[in-house]
């Protein structure tokens, strides 16, 4: 999971509304709205969030449901652009790893099978 509270906090600081990011298209919109679902002061923040978000009735109703900032990297490389600074001063980066998702539990176990 991403989280993007280093970049809402950057373009605070620089003084960057949504106005201004709408008016100028800094940002497409579906990309800064996913951003801004992604950022919050801790993970849990934004696991609530995105929880909140897929529980309201109308948003069941119409089938909208967040399921991730995903953002490609040349987006983030075009902000870094503008706002001249680093990935990492953007975001926060964390994997909940899964074990069983791994090398050895997916594929080691298919060749000790074999042999």
């Amino acid at each position: 999971m991403i989280n993007y509270n280093k970049l809402m906090q950057k373009l605070k600081d620089k003084k960057i509304t949504t106005y201004i990011i709408r008016q100028k298209g800094l940002i497409p919109q579906g990309i800064y709205t996913k951003m801004k679902m992604c950022s919050g002061d801790s993970w849990e923040d934004i696991e609530r969030k995105i929880k909140e978000y897929n529980e309201k009735p109308e948003n069941v109703e119409k089938g909208r449901v967040f399921a991730s900032g995903d953002v490609s990297t040349k987006t983030i490389e075009d902000i870094c652009q503008l706002l001249q600074c680093q990935p990492q001063d953007l975001i926060e980066w964390k994997v909940d790893l899964k074990p069983e998702l791994s090398y050895e539990n997916r594929y080691m176990q298919d060749e000790t099978e074999d042999n």
